[in-house]
């Protein structure tokens, strides 16, 4: 597998479905480009039937449950755990990891503490973090864009998301919990962002 820019104007899905041959072969048939799919989740099998379908494959952590509070130590240890799963999918450097920032219990000082130590992590082990920005962030659009790690912002559909001065490359669509193909899926969109970064994904060789 090697590593692609997402064009801008691709659509995809994020879903927390297994997917089967079946299934990725149903959504190739769609007008989707890529499957973002959870770390902790994902297998090698399942990586290989997406490719192997011709779709590309984005990479994004689990969010907590609402209230759940954030620390420089959770995060780090968050972050060892990214890099393992990581290595186990035999995922190459340079590949962006969306961490999945929601529905935080801490204040906006931990919260950003949490994210740096995780993608601190993530960076030294030649990951790029982006950051999902998702309902109940308690960074406002200055303290997204002060995070020294992150590089990639993707917003979620719900309104109120704050924006970073450098805005989103990643959009998810509004209604979320579709069906495309018989999985249950949200939808998102991309586009470049102000500095003209975009997301990238994984890919099968012959498709890069």
């Amino acid at each position: 597998m090697k590593i692609a820019p997402v064009l801008c104007g691709s659509f995809g899905i994020d879903c927390a479905t297994v997917l089967t041959a079946e299934s990725a072969a149903g959504l190739k048939g769609t007008p989707i480009d890529f499957v973002a799919r959870y770390l902790g989740q994902l297998t090698p099998p399942e990586l290989a039937i997406i490719l192997g379908a011709g779709l590309g494959v984005e990479l994004v952590t689990f969010s907590h449950a609402p209230g759940w509070e954030p620390s420089a130590a959770l995060g780090n240890d968050e972050g060892h755990v990214d890099v393992a799963r990581l290595a186990e999918l035999g995922i190459p450097a340079g590949m962006v990891v969306w961490i999945d920032l929601e529905g935080s219990g801490g204040d906006a000082a931990s919260t950003a503490a949490w994210v740096n130590a995780r993608a601190t992590v993530l960076v030294e082990a030649g990951y790029v973090a982006g950051l999902y920005v998702g309902a109940g962030c308690v960074l406002d659009g200055p303290e997204l864009y002060a995070l020294p790690h992150v590089t990639r912002y993707w917003r979620a559909f719900n309104e109120g998301i704050p924006e970073p001065a450098c805005g989103f490359c990643q959009f998810q669509l509004f209604p979320p919990d579709q069906t495309l193909a018989g999985v249950l899926v949200d939808l998102d969109f991309t586009q470049e962002d102000y500095a003209r970064r975009t997301p990238m994904m994984l890919v099968a060789e012959k498709e890069a």
